[in-house]
């Protein structure tokens, strides 16, 4: 188990532990409640613990508070008010498999004020007729131009990475000048300098994007770009180009909750910038760790869900 980093450890030391989490473990803190939606403890704002070179103490192993829905439906989902069958988005398999639980009701997305994406008309359209192929409808054939590149084990992208997963783990290290996030979820890393670099040429297009990030207060802001084209922003189709400009919060609103906030910005899809914001991160129990993500890319998806003599076709 390992507890924290300690002022002399190095960026290489962090980046070679993401070959490693199987053996990576949390500092004892008691865990977040399931599915509750945090508060800031006492009369004002929560003040985490320092590192020993002075920003903010973030570090643990996180599980998400519960999942909830992308956006509203025909109406607004009063917190606590029953929301009517599960969305078919909220996760796959029985609920027993799940860490998570699945009682949220809130719309994670915050702004504009409708709750709801604001996609231009053809976006709204494209991303309709993808989930409309994603095989929940057994009448409905699965389009392979439209499967999931996660279901592919393809990485999810930022920020759909930090959205609810029902079975998916989090951890977060911190060294002098830098936060490393280390996703169970297709075993994906996100290394964030802190040393006021630039972002990379825009040429370069990446899967998880460019991420750098500083502190403001206990916040640790990271702005992301050089997206490629290829994820969505959240489960459900939520697509975007690689014109894609995200700016993520991450506020520790109590010693075992991480609140997050995001504004997403894309001219070529969406009619405004739009945010997202709800409790994402919950403390694990001490000594949990991250386990292997048995997935990777050539996995046996095609002939899982299209059979093989499909997949000998199209070849």
């Amino acid at each position: 188990m390992m507890s924290r980093l300690i002022a002399s450890v190095r960026v290489a030391s962090c980046l070679l532990v993401a070959s490693s989490l199987l053996s990576v473990g949390v500092a004892g803190q008691a865990p977040a409640a399931a599915g509750k939606t945090p508060t800031t403890a006492g009369t004002g704002p929560y003040t985490p613990s320092r590192t020993p070179w002075g920003d903010p103490d973030i570090q643990g192993v996180y599980k998400n508070v519960s999942m909830f829905p992308l956006e509203a439906r025909e109406r607004l989902t009063v917190e606590g008010e029953p929301s009517g069958p599960r969305r078919a988005d909220a996760g796959a398999g029985p609920e027993h498999w799940y860490e998570v639980p699945m009682n949220g009701t809130t719309p994670m997305v915050v702004d504009p004020p409708n709750r709801r994406v604001p996609y231009k008309p053809w976006a709204q359209a494209l991303n309709a007729e993808i989930n409309k192929h994603q095989g929940d409808n057994p009448e409905v054939k699965i389009k392979r131009e439209y499967l999931d590149h996660r279901v592919r084990c393809l990485p999810s992208g930022t920020p759909r990475v930090t959205t609810p997963c029902a079975y998916c783990g989090y951890q977060i290290m911190q060294g002098p000048g830098f936060v490393a996030f280390f996703y169970e979820w297709n075993h994906l890393y996100q290394y964030i300098p802190l040393d006021g670099r630039q972002h990379q040429d825009p040429s370069v297009k990446l899967w998880m994007g460019d991420a750098v990030g500083h502190w403001e207060g206990n916040t640790l802001v990271v702005d992301v770009t050089n997206m490629n084209d290829k994820t969505w922003v959240a489960r459900g189709a939520a697509i975007h180009s690689s014109a894609m400009h995200v700016v993520e919060r991450y506020t520790p609103i109590d010693k075992d909750t991480i609140n997050y906030e995001v504004r997403i910005e894309d001219p070529n899809v969406f009619t405004q910038p739009w945010k997202m914001q709800f409790p994402a991160l919950a403390r694990y129990p001490a000594g949990t760790e991250l386990y292997e993500y048995a997935c990777a890319e050539g996995n046996h998806i095609d002939e899982t869900v299209f059979g093989a003599a499909d997949k000998k076709q199209d070849q």
